[in-house]
């Protein structure tokens, strides 16, 4: 049985893999890849179009349903290594995998915020050019969140850009660290219910 349980790890990595290469190709619009972009295309399109269907899953101009196709591949892989590994699988142990996978993908989306919000900073030091294309999709992105940070905690008072971008980047960083050691304490908790 854990050969088994090796295989579809094994294979539900490789699929996890040949999703990431899709989203990755498919940040480069208007690039002809040919008959292997196809073939690839083929293979996991009907798997990402299951979650594309969720609409709930799409925030403004960010898709993030690939997100949660990738994830449910996340938990199979690990369910079934951990199955090979030890012979059983508890409820705790699926729960704790479960957990960890989510804040994963939230964990992610936290880092990419905090790039986004730091590359923007940087440019905000050396006095870029606001029209510039890039730095008004950046602007788009990452305003809500700076608009979220500012409500929260500086309701009525006047701060600048740069502060309001400072101030959200050290927000996502401690919320990054914080969250990572809360869940994986947690996650170690569940792993270690017998049921």
């Amino acid at each position: 049985m854990e050969t088994v349980a090796n295989i579809i790890s094994g294979a539900a990595s490789i699929y996890l893999i040949l999703i990431f290469f899709r989203i990755l190709i498919s940040w480069f619009s208007g690039v002809e890849f040919g008959k292997p972009y196809r073939m690839l295309a083929s293979v996991t399109d009907p798997y990402l179009n299951y979650f594309r269907r969720f609409r709930f899953m799409q925030v403004g101009a960010i898709d993030l349903s690939p997100l949660a196709g990738m994830l449910v591949l996340v938990v199979v892989a690990d369910v079934f290594s951990s199955f090979a590994r030890t012979g059983s699988i508890t409820l705790g142990l699926v729960l704790g995998i479960i957990l960890q996978s989510l804040w994963g993908v939230i964990g992610f989306i936290l880092t990419l915020f905090t790039i986004l919000v730091v590359i923007r900073f940087v440019a905000a030091l050396m006095n870029a050019s606001t029209v510039h294309p890039f730095l008004r999709t950046l602007d788009t992105i990452i305003t809500p969140l700076m608009n979220l940070v500012h409500r929260t905690f500086f309701k009525g008072r006047f701060i600048t850009f740069r502060t309001g971008l400072a101030i959200t980047g050290a927000l996502l960083i401690v919320v990054n660290i914080l969250g990572s050691m809360l869940i994986n304490q947690v996650a170690l908790l569940l792993r270690s219910l017998p049921v």
